[in-house]
């Protein structure tokens, strides 16, 4: 009798598998195999095979990217938990946003399913996590073992097997066009997103890029996953993975119970690791829990578990060989990388890793997950409910109470944008029904108001609160660690909002926002929509003037008289954005910015930049952040470049001649001659460093950023922090600026003029901006504040019969900085100003 049921259960399991066609059926490859990509078409329609194929698993298209492909989800579980799709999102959502009773809670918690997300492919240069999701929706549509059965019947899984397909496509299609050659390794040329690159992992706060969006409304609006498994490759190397536990510091708007899940499910897949013979696992190390703007840091703002893994493998499909004898004596936190330690208990000693391997690595870490869920899924569900209320009742009873943002600002699209990103973020948003009195202040009727009482408590204080990085040492040397990306994200500062912090608790009569409305235009300088409109009207053929305060006058509207004494004659401008072939995301950004107000633009290339005669072609060039170095020469041809893989990261490529180099000489040369004939040139950050060695300007760079992974209290440093500064709203290019304000600063320059006080002649040295004289941190990190405090951060250079603009920062940095996007945008339409009008 035992034998005959365990012959109809494996007759039954061959019979599901047999109607489900395998990846190496349907690729003609297994993934995984060495030199060989599949591509996002290929992915896609084997997931549709597999949604005609079998009846666990639903595919549903859930947007568009930023060129225009389809995004795609895969609901695998069982087929009856699918049957019920909709209630089972309804009883998540219901305990995320504790909209129930105790009582009710623990009873949906019992009828629900956990909600695991899994997404592969983010970073698109990551290969292995794309490449491993069919293997991964394969194994749960047709495994029968009990361990498969039980995630299927008390899990369901939201796959996404791509979450970049632009760039999934760019580097399969690169690097298909390499393979057997010379540059089979070569970085590809260009970012592999339109705007972002790898800063589409550092989007999801902002959400300015239509992917984010599209996943932020799944998460955070829809399904509210309990789990949220965010898949990258690129340990420290010889590890072979990271896993949590995260990194120090720990921000403190992040729940301890949070924390210790997403801890707990690292140990989870550690000892699932060791338990199938998986070496090189690493945890405590580098990859912080302190950042926000993550797709694995924002779901633990939101109470849920944000699981990282990075897997070794940075290689496309091409397999390499590593010695140990070759290996670092120790990681860069002092761990040795060929003992045993308590985070890295079983050290990888190195021979040939293949693609697969880092599949097979992802694959165990995808089942450590599915299965503790299916294990625990109502816990999950009910501590979902557990972390809201939590959040709410903190709100309630601890300061500050609310946020109040008034519908008068000094940027209303600013103030607009902020909301509907935090209301997409899941944060609820409500508006005065009367009038109230807060700290001696009369907030009108309409105003909005953010509580603190809602179950994304954490998510809501953590974007407008200041931060304050700790000062972790470094034991012995007394050092300070650095943090694993930016140090300060304050919406209201890097978007100039007025907020008011609502520190008592106080009575408000209150009404829902459902959609938010655009807030009155001021149709100056001061309005982020300006330039758009400006943009608009030049395109109309509208004739445009601003006068000497940045007034805009438009011909047959305004006075006769007083256009005609307005200084600044608007055209079209013909602008052009630098793009190396070093791909620079500070590029991707710029023309992102470009894009959001309607300004047509030119990419420039390294040949473009070494054809005469530029300023026939344009009147204003950026020069995003960049070394200039690096702009004057590239990837030098026939060079070879090694990877980030550690110590043996062995002679491994050259860069395709046609992309090798950068503008040189000639290009340098024809930089200038742009500007002494009377071109614009704008740079941001470190690509100042060019001009004002090469040209040269009468400007002194002051700042050289330390290196290494700790800095001392007085070297200077800023790892990406908001700064206090003040600016000259005299000049023109500050038009819209407040004579206080606030920069985002990774990095950094400060600068003084080397002209003699009695100089007459083609140059001049104008400051439009200076570091705070005091004070200087307003939210992040900063050390050697005084090599900063009152210094120039923003020069305007008369070279010739033209400008150099010098930002000693990054004006534009990953669309977050709406509050400085005039500075660079008003340079842009001066530049257009014609000769017989002043820029002056």
């Amino acid at each position: 009798m035992r034998l005959r049921f365990l012959l109809l259960v494996a007759l039954a399991s061959h019979a599901v598998a047999a109607g489900v066609p395998t990846p190496r059926e349907h690729f003609g490859f297994e993934p995984g195999d060495d030199y060989k990509l599949a591509d996002y078409s290929q992915i896609t329609s084997y997931f549709e095979k597999l949604s005609h194929s079998s009846d666990r698993i639903r595919w549903v298209e859930f947007g568009r990217t930023s060129l225009g492909k389809p995004m795609y989800a895969a609901f695998i579980s069982a087929p009856e938990n699918l049957a019920r799709l909709d209630e089972f999102r309804d009883i998540s959502r219901r305990l995320a946003l504790g909209r129930v009773s105790p009582e009710e809670a623990r009873d949906l918690a019992e009828k629900g399913r956990a909600i695991v997300w899994i997404d592969s492919g983010l970073h698109a240069s990551e290969v292995a996590p794309s490449q491993h999701a069919p293997e991964l929706a394969f194994r749960l549509l047709t495994d029968e073992s009990a361990e498969a059965k039980e995630i299927r019947r008390k899990v369901i899984l939201i796959q996404i097997p791509c979450i970049n397909p632009d760039g999934l496509d760019m580097v399969v299609d690169w690097y298909r066009s390499n393979v057997g050659s010379p540059f089979e390794l070569a970085p590809m040329p260009w970012v592999y997103q339109k705007y972002a690159g790898h800063d589409n992992n550092r989007d999801w706060y902002m959400l300015n890029l239509p992917e984010t969006r599209n996943v932020t409304r799944l998460l955070f609006d829809q399904w509210f996953p309990q789990i949220v498994y965010n898949q990258h490759q690129a340990p420290p190397f010889p590890a072979r993975i990271f896993i949590p536990p995260y990194g120090e510091p720990l921000n403190p708007n992040i729940l301890a119970s949070v924390m210790e899940g997403i801890n707990e499910i690292g140990s989870v897949i550690k000892d699932r690791m060791a338990r199938e013979d998986l070496p090189g696992a690493l945890s405590y190390y580098g990859f912080d829990a302190w950042w926000d703007g993550g797709l694995r840091s924002v779901p633990a703002f939101h109470n849920m578990h944000g699981i990282l893994t990075e897997t070794a493998g940075d290689r496309y499909a091409t397999p390499a060989d590593y010695r140990e004898s070759d290996f670092a004596d120790h990681f860069e936190n002092g761990i040795p990388t060929r003992e045993p330690t308590v985070f890295y208990e079983r050290p990888w000693h190195g021979g040939r890793w293949l693609l697969r391997d880092a599949i097979r690595y992802m694959l165990t870490a995808d089942m450590a997950i599915l299965n503790l869920a299916a294990e625990r899924s109502t816990d999950f569900l009910y501590k979902s409910y557990v972390s809201a209320t939590t959040q709410i009742k903190l709100g309630q009873t601890a300061a500050p109470f609310a946020y109040a943002v008034p519908e008068q600002q000094w940027d209303p699209t600013a103030a607009r944008e902020m909301l509907l990103r935090l209301q997409w973020g899941g944060i609820d948003v409500q508006r005065l029904a009367a009038p109230l009195q807060v700290q001696g202040r009369t907030l009108p009727a309409g105003t909005y108001v953010l509580l603190a009482a809602q179950p994304f408590r954490g998510y809501l204080l953590d974007l407008m609160e200041s931060q304050k990085y700790p000062q972790l040492r470094s034991s012995g040397n007394g050092l300070i660690k650095r943090p694993y990306d930016i140090a300060g994200w304050t919406l209201p500062f890097l978007m100039g909002v007025d907020v008011v912090r609502v520190a008592q608790s106080v009575a408000m009569k209150l009404e829902p926002v459902r959609e938010l409305p655009p807030l009155a235009s001021h149709h100056d300088h001061q309005d982020s929509s300006f330039f758009a409109e400006m943009a608009s009207l030049l395109e109309q053929n509208k004739s445009i003037r601003w006068n000497a305060s940045g007034r805009p006058l438009v011909s047959g509207e305004a006075p006769a008289a007083d256009f005609d004494a307005a200084p600044y004659q608007l055209h079209p401008p013909r602008v052009g954005v630098y793009s190396s072939w070093v791909a620079n995301i500070d590029a991707g950004w710029t023309e992102w910015l470009l894009d959001q107000v309607h300004l047509p633009h030119a990419s420039l290339h390294n040949a473009d930049i070494q054809k005469p005669n530029l300023l026939s072609r344009l009147d204003v060039i950026v020069l995003p952040a960049q070394s200039p170095e690096s702009i004057l020469h590239g990837w030098r041809s026939g060079e070879r470049m090694g990877r980030e893989d550690g110590a043996n990261a062995s002679p491994l490529t050259q860069q395709r001649p046609e992309y090798a180099g950068g503008i040189e000489i000639a290009g340098l040369a024809n930089l200038q001659q742009f500007v002494r004939d009377g071109g614009w040139l704008v740079t941001f950050d470190q690509a100042g460093e060019l001009p004002i060695a090469n040209f040269p300007l009468p400007v002194r760079t002051l700042l050289r950023p330390p290196s290494g992974d700790s800095v001392s209290t007085t070297t200077y440093y800023c790892p990406g922090s908001v700064l206090r500064a003040s600016f000259d709203t005299r000049s023109p290019l500050a038009f819209g600026m407040p004579a206080d304000g606030y920069v985002f600063s990774s990095g950094g320059q400060a600068y003084e003029s080397t002209l003699l006080p009695d100089y007459k002649g083609d140059l001049e040295v104008r400051v439009v901006g200076r570091y705070a004289a005091a004070d200087v941190l307003a939210s992040g990190f900063l050390s050697g504040e005084k090599s900063v405090s009152g210094k120039p951060l923003l020069l305007d250079v008369r070279y010739g019969k033209g400008h150099v603009v010098l930002f000693g920062f990054r004006p534009q940095f990953r669309g977050q900085t709406f509050g400085t996007f005039r500075l660079v945008l008003n340079a842009i339409f001066l530049a257009a100003v014609r000769p017989g009008a002043s820029a002056n």
